[in-house]
């Protein structure tokens, strides 16, 4: 009679186990068929909207300070804006602050006396998703002359020592939330009697350290790494003050409060749990939830989630997609290193199996808030076939999703395992293990798409680039003055069409003496490099296979000459995709 009961129950569990494999791979398809499907606007890290003095204009007299206006709210590290005259020296007065305290701005300053010639002003900000921004743009008193960016200095990319170590400090915070979320939850919530259990206790007290230590990690690297410097300065009490006043910073710290009253917590629960009361278990249940979200909403108001557009949906599914991953993956802990062990001595067998099934209900509903929060998350930052598979962030994406569904198999034949009459423990917590260390992976994976660029940012739109220019050569009786059109196609790396048109100041093609134009690239200190143009109508030149070596913000250098001794050279302004 029990090996009949046993029998049909583990048909049950079988029945069941089918029901949810499938409604997961159902509700996974359908998101992805309709997330995929639709391509409406897509956000984007911080962008220039206007810049004074505008990129490229002439000006009589020297401005007295310069400002970049973007389209989102942007923070301001050490060195935020710097302005490099003819000769290379940096001529701005103080640091970055916000225009009348407009968070959207960034301005600064400019010494007295400005000599006449180009000036390149250097930007790197913070955006709203704490990533850092980059760009340039230029300006002339008096005259035009060659623009000098000062070397690498005017557009730090960044030290590539700093970037691994902010990423493996990422990476460490995501591994102790885990450990020290998932692992509380399955101690207070189901298994009580293995708070003795040292080696739950080491999980979960080695998840809140590490949880600490790449919080403090990531507070001091992050200076260095939204401000382009080296790893030296990661102990600078200005930079650190500077990235305490960043919508990370402010999140980090945050955290490390929290963190206090996790520990609290961690402690409690390490000495007084196994005796505690049902009423004392509830209260502290309740209170590591709160503590759980609370650590979850300061990952996510400085990530992607915290800006572009649907915000409103996107916070909250972040806060569930990183809180299903601390279940998922810090129970897979748990059950590896103290349920499923032998060693443990507090269960037996069958309350192990009772365990394990119980926990396994719960594991199901946070695979499938992962799968939903996951896909939509997906679908808001990529948004088109052509960034998923086009992109470093979609490409990331692609892997982190097929690790994810050969951990769903794992799952899968974990269920499989406890499902039998006589399920096999040893064999199931190899499997159990073998889900933790790809999940693993999946939270390597994770660190780099917080810290990538979005695909549907990243993602180029095709098509040539135009820009015009006004020029005045100082001709008398306004006989050199009119405008200069560039186009190039199609404003990628490699070999392109320049085509310039010179117009009049009633708008129609004029023939000049002269037309030459060079190419420059002011934050690597290239160029300028010049170009054959070829007259093919009155006032129009082109030239052909221009070869374009890297992307970034190009410089056309257009000289026009309309008399023996009048003439004025433009810069021009074009981003230059991959």
């Amino acid at each position: 009679m029990t090996t009949a009961r046993s029998a049909t129950a583990a048909r049950a569990a079988v029945r069941a186990g089918g029901i949810r494999r499938r409604l997961v791979a159902v509700l996974t398809a359908v998101l992805c068929i309709w997330g995929l499907a639709a391509a409406p606007s897509a956000s984007a890290h911080a962008t220039v909207v206007t810049t004074d003095p505008a990129d490229g204009a002439l000006l009589s007299t020297a401005p007295a300070r310069v400002t970049v206006t973007y389209n989102e709210a942007v923070s301001l590290q050490l060195g935020a804006l710097r302005v490099f005259a003819p000769d290379g020296s940096q001529v701005e007065i103080g640091t970055a602050d916000h225009l009348n305290g407009k968070p959207e701005t960034a301005t600064v300053p400019l010494k007295a006396g400005l000599k006449n010639g180009t000036y390149v002003v250097s930007w790197r900000v913070i955006s709203a998703d704490s990533h850092p921004v980059r760009g340039a743009w230029t300006f002339s008193i008096g005259t035009t002359s060659a623009a000098n960016s000062g070397g690498a200095a005017a557009a730090p990319s960044g030290s590539r020592t700093v970037g691994v170590l902010f990423g493996i400090a990422r990476w460490l915070a995501y591994l102790g939330f885990a450990a020290l979320a998932g692992g509380t939850l399955l101690l207070i919530a189901f298994a009580p009697k293995l708070a003795h259990d040292r080696r739950l206790r080491l999980l979960i007290g080695g998840g809140w350290f590490a949880l600490l230590l790449g919080t403090v990690a990531a507070l001091l690297l992050q200076g260095p790494y939204g401000g382009g410097f080296g790893i030296g300065r990661a102990t600078d009490a200005d930079v650190l003050r500077a990235t305490l006043n960043t919508k990370l910073g402010k999140a980090l710290a945050w955290r490390l409060i929290l963190l206090g009253a996790a520990g609290v917590l961690v402690s409690w629960t390490a000495t007084r749990l196994a005796e505690a009361s049902v009423r004392a278990r509830q209260v502290a249940g309740g209170v590591g939830a709160a503590l759980a979200v609370a650590l979850a909403v300061t990952w996510s108001v400085a990530d992607h989630s915290g800006t572009g557009s649907q915000v409103a949906l996107a916070l909250p599914a972040d806060v569930l997609h990183l809180l299903a991953m601390a279940t998922w993956v810090g129970g897979l802990a748990a059950l590896a290193v103290s349920v499923l062990s032998p060693q443990t001595a507090a269960l037996d067998a069958d309350s192990r199996l009772k365990l394990v099934r119980r926990f396994s209900t719960t594991a199901f509903t946070a695979v499938c808030v992962l799968a939903t929060t996951g896909v939509y998350q997906g679908w808001r930052q990529v948004r088109h076939w052509h960034a998923l598979f086009g992109t470093d962030y979609g490409r990331m994406l692609i892997i982190k999703s097929s690790i994810f569904l050969t951990l769903l198999t794992l799952g899968y034949f974990a269920r499989r395992i406890l499902a039998a009459d006589s399920p096999d423990l040893k064999r199931l917590r190899r499997s159990v293990a073998a889900e933790f260390g790809l999940a693993l992976v999946v939270l390597a994976v994770t660190a780099l798409l917080v810290e990538s660029q979005p695909a549907s940012a990243a993602a180029p739109k095709s098509g040539p680039v135009t820009v015009t220019m006004p020029f005045d050569t100082g001709a008398p009786n306004g006989t050199g003055t009119g405008t200069v059109t560039v186009t190039l196609d199609p404003a990628r790396v490699g070999p392109d069409q320049l085509q310039i048109s010179i117009l009049d100041k009633t708008g129609k093609q004029e023939s000049v003496p002269e037309v030459d134009a060079s190419l420059a690239l002011p934050a690597q200190q290239l160029g300028p490099i010049a170009m054959k143009l070829q007259p093919t109508a009155p006032g129009h030149y082109t030239a052909s296979n221009v070869l374009i070596p890297m992307p970034g913000a190009w410089q056309v250098l257009v000289t026009v000459r309309t008399t023996d001794i009048d003439q004025s050279t433009v810069i021009l302004n074009v981003t230059i995709g991959k």
